[in-house]
């Protein structure tokens, strides 16, 4: 069965993607690599929203691992909601979990979880999460 990934609540940050026409695989719906791009698409806006972008210069954000759990198919045209929940909280990064639906239906799509790590680019080392992230819901 694969990995096994909990969307924990609550959502802190919801947005919504169009299935695209490049974004197929050749089997005919979205292709797991272009997923991915959905999330990291996600995950900037997510950060973007707290000040934190991803830089050279500054704290800024990293990726330490990703998972990916599929559980259904999208399609071209198919609006898909993308919501993020904090999981695991470390002195020096956090987890952000992803859930994406089918937006008409509601059925989910995948589950997804990104290890974060927060990182110094001027003394280039990862540094604690900084004190002005802002972790609370904003959707």
């Amino acid at each position: 069965m694969g990995i096994s990934i909990e969307y924990p609540e609550p959502t802190v940050f919801s947005c919504e993607t169009t299935v695209r026409i490049t974004d197929l695989s050749t089997a005919g719906h979205l292709g797991f690599d272009h997923l991915v791009a959905i999330i990291n698409d996600a995950s900037a806006r997510f950060f973007a929203q707290r000040n934190i972008h991803r830089k050279q210069g500054g704290v800024g954000a990293i990726y330490a691992d990703l998972m990916v759990r599929y559980l259904a198919e999208a399609f071209f045209g198919d609006i898909l909601g993308i919501e993020i929940a904090i999981g695991e909280v470390r002195e020096k990064g956090l987890d952000l979990v992803f859930r994406i639906t089918r937006g008409r239906t509601g059925v989910v799509v995948a589950i997804a979880k990104i290890g974060v790590l927060f990182f110094d680019y001027d003394q280039r080392k990862v540094v604690p999460i900084p004190a002005e992230f802002d972790m609370n819901p904003t959707v």
